[in-house]
């Protein structure tokens, strides 16, 4: 029985990693528009030295928005698909096959996530200098925690009963709005606005891609913590029927 819960998710996880591989448009918009966005803005701007706090300054946005979108329109815009089109109901109505479900289901775009974030340092470390192992270790590790701070609300988003339309309006909105505020926090020294940027993601995903895990270690905590208990909400009121079989 242990046997088949670790092997149950890892093998769930591979058939939705082939699947997501399948959708070449989630991939283009996902990572390539952000990385023609990167060089369209690179090039209007001034050269900078090739060091990694340089890459880092300038993709630390791109790194975060791509996060973001890998966790909303992924991780849970496919769990509010899979509700919709009936899976759930069909093949997740017990504790058992709900964890294996929503394991598998993570574990798919956490490879996924690691995979855009390969691309996406390939396709732009050459703009500033050459290709660095230790680097690319490093971004991973800082990608990843900002993919594990979108998921805590993109989890807890599945919650809410919206239909499939529905949710990919209100994921385009919150993605947007959360980018759109994130910049505008940049270059603003308004209260009002760091307090607004204290609450959102963006802006703690693009803190932690420049500064550091190691000095971010009490934020990696609180994700951590926030994560699993937004795990556990989504373990236990994961809603199973669509929602056109309510009315």
């Amino acid at each position: 029985m242990n046997q088949y819960l670790l092997f149950a998710p890892c093998s769930l996880a591979a058939l939705f990693i082939k699947e997501q591989l399948k959708e070449p448009v989630a991939l283009f918009w996902t990572v390539v528009s952000p990385v023609v966005t990167y060089y369209l803005i690179t090039y209007t701007k001034v050269p900078v030295s090739d060091t990694a706090v340089d890459y880092l300054s300038s993709t630390s946005w791109f790194y975060a928005f791509v996060a973001s979108s890998v966790a909303l329109f992924g991780l849970a815009f496919y769990i509010v698909g899979r509700r919709e089109s009936g899976f759930l109901r069909s093949f997740v109505y017990t504790g058992r096959t709900r964890i294996i479900f929503l394991v598998g289901q993570f574990l798919a775009y956490s490879a996924v996530a690691v995979l855009y974030c390969t691309v996406f340092y390939v396709l732009t470390r050459h703009s500033l200098g050459v290709f660095n192992g230790a680097e690319y270790l490093t971004v991973v590790a800082r990608f990843y925690i900002c993919f594990l701070i979108f998921s805590i609300p993109s989890l807890l988003l599945t919650l809410v009963p919206l239909g499939f339309q529905n949710a990919s309006t209100v994921f385009s909105m919150l993605s947007l709005t959360m980018l759109a505020l994130g910049i505008v926090s940049a270059g603003s020294s308004s209260p009002v606005i760091t307090v607004v940027s204290f609450f959102n993601p963006m802006w703690w995903a693009n803190k932690v891609m420049l500064v550091g895990l190691a000095e971010c270690r009490l934020v990696v905590l609180m994700v951590i913590v926030l994560w699993v208990i937004s795990f556990f909400l989504m373990f236990r009121f994961l809603l199973i029927n669509p929602v056109w079989s309510r009315y």
